[in-house]
């Protein structure tokens, strides 16, 4: 029996967060600020392995896997079972609840075996519950987490998910501001676009030279992973709706978008999945929810940036003239702009490659 140090209320949920605000606020590279937190959280919360992701803000695909106690391999499973198969307390599902985290435990009422992923990976594994996250802030979803526990362990306690639930907040407004920029767009401006084509059972079956070095890049912390994990899921959500895209970052700070669509014309045959470096237009919707702006504001902002009046856009989304300008002196702020013609150039220049 393993023995361990519980939550005790209170006072952990706010030493935690303590913690966790001084590590984000040396804004560390991403596998170190999950190392990180892996650390600080492992008896805080009880688990015995964690996988930490992050995602295309927009979509909320997950695009890296950071994993602890786990062999990344098994991602290709638990990337088919989150999206090829209609489970309890998904991703998806946690963040349609309105909550930030919950247990398997919790949301099965205890009876964890109802659950596809209990019964085929997390109970072969020797795992008796999984408490998942979803680091969301500003109408951006950034990255999320599982934690898997051990099944002499007992499932999560009431006071663990509360902590999870808070740490979960206060992990998504951290990650939102989290973008580390790069000198240049390096090795992808140079290769890209690159083409990669996975099997039936997603294994990479062939690849240009593009492709290998940006497949060994996005690997770098995980190789044993072989196809990266932005590489499995668009491939995933393909083989449910013929297409699919996603935003991902580079090491490096590039950001690119994945394409993945059917070779074969049907959901069980090869997938090839297209690299490209992000446009601008790809790259702006990022850029506004990290500057924190609402769903409205981003409304008006990108109608802004294609150019249209306060009179367009008032007619266009439903508002008065005066309620677009109320907008608009939010957004100015929120971008620390003064003119529209500022904030055009400065979210074109923030998004371009060489800045990111």
């Amino acid at each position: 029996m393993v023995v361990r140090r519980r939550a005790n209320g209170g006072q952990a949920q706010q030493n935690v967060v303590a913690a966790l605000a001084d590590i984000t606020a040396a804004r560390p590279h991403f596998p170190d600020l999950f190392g990180q937190c892996t650390q600080l959280l492992r008896d805080v919360l009880g688990f015995d392995a964690a996988c930490w992701h992050l995602n295309d803000p927009v979509t909320g695909l997950i695009t890296t896997i950071h994993s602890d106690g786990l062999d990344p391999r098994g991602f290709a499973q638990a990337a088919l079972l989150e999206f090829g198969r209609d489970d309890v307390a998904t991703f998806a599902k946690i963040r349609s609840s309105g909550q930030p985290a919950e247990t398997l435990s919790n949301a099965t009422q205890g009876h964890v075996a109802r659950s596809i992923r209990y019964r085929e990976q997390l109970q072969p594994a020797g795992f008796g519950d999984e408490l998942r996250a979803n680091f969301d802030a500003q109408g951006g979803r950034w990255g999320c987490a599982a934690f898997m526990r051990a099944a002499d362990r007992g499932p999560y306690t009431p006071t663990e998910l509360r902590i999870a639930r808070q740490i979960a907040r206060q992990l998504g407004t951290a990650l939102r501001g989290m973008h580390h920029p790069a000198p240049d767009p390096g090795l992808e401006a140079e290769l890209l676009p690159a083409a990669a084509v996975l099997g039936p059972r997603d294994e990479l079956l062939a690849a240009d030279p593009a492709a290998e070095a940006l497949i060994a890049e996005l690997n770098a912390n995980q190789p044993q992973l072989g196809v990266p994990a932005s590489f499995l899921v668009v491939a995933g959500r393909a083989r449910r709706m013929q297409t699919a895209r996603a935003r991902v970052r580079s090491r490096r700070g590039t950001w690119l978008v994945l394409h993945a669509s059917l070779l074969d014309g049907r959901a069980d045959g090869r997938i090839c999945v297209v690299a490209t470096i992000a446009s601008p237009a790809e790259i702006i919707p990022v850029a506004l929810i990290g500057y924190g702006l609402t769903p409205r504001e981003q409304e008006v902002a990108l109608h802004v940036v294609r150019g249209r009046s306060t009179n367009d856009i008032a007619r266009i989304l439903s508002l008065t003239n005066l309620t677009v300008q109320d907008h608009l002196k939010t957004i100015f702020a929120k971008t620390s702009v003064r003119s529209r013609r500022e904030l055009v150039a400065h979210l074109f220049a923030a998004t371009a490659p060489e800045t990111w």
